[in-house]
């Protein structure tokens, strides 16, 4: 005999359900986080590959400087007074001093420049010319100044591209258009023929020691400022020539001035010497 079903009361139904405790609710979340922790790792595991460039290093270059004058030759009495040969390597160093000069007088001083590390442009600059009367003697009294000299215009100062140590002034070539009055430059050798003021001809005219400073006194770019040369090293050649033809009017006056070198690197720089403020590498006689 089949007996019916009995039909569950709301309290068995009850009993029947899972108690979830809250032991057990924290039990089971902390299952589900270490599962899903476990397929994350899970999914990370992509072909890779590296590779390092290590230990990189920077260093700035430099340029270094350095300018040796030396009296290649002179007339007899600047042959015994003067003996010049110095280097200016990051100290001015002192120049010319010569005593006792007269019309006659002559000297070369040839300049080489050395440019180490980095080529760059080079400038020479005059400054600091001093022309004193120091008193004079009874046949310069028709002189209208008592205190500045006249030996500034009466000594011609030229700038030479090279000497052939040949003793004399002849060996000379290459006059530099800066020093020369009616510019651009003349291949041609030191002529004797000038007249007292520094002319030759129509093309040439010397300058003198006070034209040339003037001149130099702003810097004068070696290959001009349009098309400065780059080099590591140069050479030029400083005449320095009292003419016979000049008279009383010098006695007892003296000068002094500074001839300053200045280098500048030629890369990345479209305007060098443009007074920007930036710090050149400078060596003074």
């Amino acid at each position: 005999m089949i007996e019916p079903a009995t039909v569950a009361g709301p309290d068995q139904t009850m009993s029947k359900k899972v108690k979830l405790t809250r032991r057990r609710v924290l039990a089971g979340l902390g299952t589900i986080g270490v599962a899903g922790a476990a397929a994350g790792l899970g999914t990370s595991a992509y072909l890779n590959d590296t590779e390092s460039f290590e230990d990189n290093t920077i260093t700035a270059g430099t340029l270094d400087m350095s300018v040796t004058a030396t009296v290649e030759a002179a007339s007899s009495y600047w042959s015994s007074a003067v003996d010049l040969s110095a280097t200016a390597d990051g100290e001015a160093v002192s120049g010319v001093t010569i005593d006792d000069v007269k019309p006659g007088d002559w000297g070369i001083i040839c300049f080489d420049v050395s440019i180490e590390e980095n080529p760059g442009y080079l400038q020479v600059s005059t400054a600091e010319l001093t022309s004193s009367e120091n008193g004079y003697t009874e046949p310069e009294g028709s002189d209208e100044s008592a205190e500045e000299g006249e030996l500034d215009d009466a000594i011609l100062a030229t700038i030479w591209d090279s000497y052939d140590d040949s003793g004399d002034r002849s060996g000379l070539s290459g006059l530099d258009g800066t020093t020369n009055v009616d510019g651009g430059s003349q291949a041609e050798s030191w002529n004797s023929s000038r007249d007292e003021g520094g002319v030759v001809d129509d093309d040439t005219h010397y300058t003198t020691l006070r034209e040339a400073y003037d001149t130099y006194s702003t810097g004068v770019t070696l290959g001009g400022s349009e098309e400065p040369t780059s080099t590591n090293a140069a050479e030029l050649c400083l005449l320095l020539e009292i003419p016979t033809e000049v008279g009383n009017e010098i006695q007892g006056d003296s000068l002094s001035f500074d001839l300053v070198f200045d280098a500048e690197q030629s890369r990345n720089n479209s305007d060098p010497f443009a007074g920007n403020g930036t710090e050149t590498n400078s060596t003074g006689t």
